[in-house]
């Protein structure tokens, strides 16, 4: 019987944001990451359990599933199965479910796997949550199907089961198979997350996958898969965000990249999109040299705005160095 319950980590399943240039960006700002919750000591009711405080019955049933925790698995499976076939209350069931997850069984598994199948949507989210608790190989692989035939809510459970066990590969196979665009980038945020650096370049040539690529690269660091996107002659649009977004990836490599772009491109866009990006790592030594660099009045003027909103002593020997009397 396993008695210690691994950390939860759950995400927003939405597409993640990322500011463009902040008003008055800090010295080395970071990005924003997705809220990532931690998970309650004892698993998550339904909405509808939660709205009422337990009965005394229910106390004492819960008291008891908590006491099956220290019993060999051959004592505590049957007492879960009359638990889940009988007329105890749904929480009461629910806290059997995770109880259940807790024995290395494959019986356990089994019977977690026919419950996430359930039409009973409270059961069934609660079955999936502790396949994702439990961790076991067979009975994640058995959500597989249920995310292929699910509504969206259950595909919502399964890539939260997924990302709790850790479980890449789950949610790649989701991210490939995926029948849109906004389904394909729910999963590629969480493999960004994950750093799932490997599954996310499997990925790279998925035609529906690409804006989401941009934001998983960008929050897993991978800055080589930034750079081809970036470098690439795919979508205009797609290529300046790759740009932007190699600023979130926070590290001198990432600054250098910024700063060798801008210098080579003669694209306006572009160019405003490495600064943007300058601006995310705080490199304010960077955004100086190219100012110095700088041929032309305009682009001095633009170079030195930027080197203001960064508020460093940077900022201030280019101020000093555009007063001087020549």
């Amino acid at each position: 019987m396993k008695f210690v319950i691994p950390t939860m980590v759950a995400l927003l399943m939405a597409s993640t944001a990322f500011a463009q240039t902040p008003a008055k960006p800090a010295k080395a700002p970071k990005p924003a990451m997705p809220a990532m919750p931690a998970m309650p000591a004892v698993p998550a009711q339904s909405t509808q359990a939660a709205e009422r405080a337990p009965t005394a019955d229910e106390e004492l049933a819960l008291a008891a599933m908590e006491g099956l925790m220290a019993q060999s698995p051959e004592r505590a499976l049957p007492i879960i199965k009359k638990v889940l076939a009988g007329s105890q209350t749904k929480l009461v069931k629910q806290r059997a479910l995770f109880v259940l997850s807790q024995i290395d069984s494959p019986e356990a598994y089994d019977i977690l796997v026919q419950t996430a199948r359930s039409s009973d949507a409270a059961l069934r989210g609660e079955a999936i949550r502790s396949i994702g608790i439990g961790g076991n190989p067979k009975a994640l692989d058995g959500l597989q199907a249920i995310y292929n035939g699910g509504s969206a809510d259950v595909k919502q459970e399964v890539l939260q089961a997924w990302m709790i066990a850790g479980h890449k590969e789950g949610i790649y196979q989701a991210a490939l198979n995926a029948k849109t665009e906004e389904e394909a980038t729910q999963a590629i945020h969480l493999l960004g997350a994950m750093g799932a650096s490997d599954e996310l370049r499997k990925l790279g040539d998925k035609p529906n996958a690409a804006s989401g690529l941009v934001d998983a690269y960008a929050i897993s660091g991978d800055l080589a898969s930034l750079r081809k996107i970036a470098d690439g002659n795919g979508d205009r649009a797609t290529r300046i965000d790759a740009v932007r977004k190699i600023g979130i990836v926070q590290n001198d490599a990432a600054r250098a990249a910024l700063q060798e772009i801008y210098a080579r491109s003669s694209d306006t866009e572009i160019r405003e999109a490495a600064l943007q990006g300058m601006l995310m790592t705080g490199d304010d030594e960077g955004v100086l040299a190219l100012y110095r660099a700088a041929k032309t009045a305009e682009e001095k003027r633009s170079l030195l705005r930027t080197l203001t909103m960064m508020d460093g002593d940077a900022a201030l020997q280019a101020i000093d160095a555009a007063l001087e009397k020549k």
